[in-house]
């Protein structure tokens, strides 16, 4: 039985530490998708600093966003699926994270807010190329308004302080790690293996053909409901331990195991001598 499938994490996996894609993993995953294969990504981004990859890849097929709280047709803007926080509870919580040693953002209609441009703001954004509105009324706009998450940068050492503190008072609503320096609260029961769950579905396509790779946390039951689980090197142990098989290596290790185990779509064609 062959895959039909191909759900990849953006930062972590496909990207390298200066944001590019390898060309060679590049060149392979649009062979793939010439052969047939159907590739996707599912991201913690926004949609604005998703869609310069999906554009270069050529990607089609919805894209699983926000950590998987929303799902979205990339050219039409469709949306299969979408979740957001509780009104006002980035206020209610809002005296938790204020004295903590973190900078808070918060992801709107596509628009992304902070409190103020430090300086962990402000390289976040440059990552993602992106600019982050500052926000004047703090507790009309946290109070008063829905938002699709938020993420908090701050230090390793800070930052499961911070998530044992909120934990119970945000409900329902989820607190992943997303990166080493990132914590991110989720509407509940949002994470981008429901997201997968609903975007094989809207494909028709079974969950046991479906490949997922994912580095993180975040990514982890998105490995876990994929036929074919694949986790970065770097991963933690608990999203290794999850994953069908680790990555050995960076983007030319992901190419060779994709090559491994869905030859007909990523394997090079063969050139014979004339």
């Amino acid at each position: 039985m062959g895959f039909e499938l191909l759900v990849l994490d953006l930062d972590g996996v496909i990207l390298d530490s200066a944001m590019r894609i390898d060309p060679a993993l590049d060149a392979g995953l649009k062979r793939a998708m010439a052969r047939g294969l159907r590739v996707t990504l599912a991201t913690g981004r926004m949609p604005s600093a998703s869609r310069p990859y999906w554009e270069r890849l050529g990607i089609s097929m919805p894209v699983i966003l926000y950590n998987g709280a929303l799902v979205q047709d990339p050219a039409s803007r469709a949306i299969l699926y979408a979740r957001e926080l509780p009104r006002g509870i980035l206020w209610e919580t809002y005296p938790i994270y204020t004295h903590a040693p973190v900078d808070p953002l918060y992801y709107k209609d596509d628009t992304l807010y902070c409190l103020e441009r430090t300086h962990p703001v402000l390289t976040y954004c440059g990552e993602e190329a992106l600019d982050a509105v500052e926000i004047a009324d703090r507790e009309t706009f946290l109070r008063e308004n829905s938002f699709v998450k938020c993420l908090f940068i701050g230090h390793p050492a800070v930052l499961p302080v911070l998530r044992e503190e909120l934990a119970p008072r945000v409900g329902a609503s989820r607190l992943v790690v997303s990166h080493t320096n990132y914590l991110e609260l989720l509407p509940a029961g949002v994470s981008k293996g429901e997201a997968l769950v609903v975007l094989a579905d809207h494909l028709g396509i079974p969950l046991e053909r479906v490949i997922a790779v994912g580095d993180e946390e975040n990514d982890l039951e998105m490995i876990q409901t994929a036929g074919f689980g694949i986790a970065m090197p770097h991963s933690p142990p608990h999203v290794r331990a999850a994953a069908a098989r680790v990555v050995l290596g960076g983007a030319a290790g992901l190419e060779a195991l994709l090559a491994e185990i869905s030859p007909e779509h990523f394997q090079p064609e063969v050139k014979w001598p004339s």
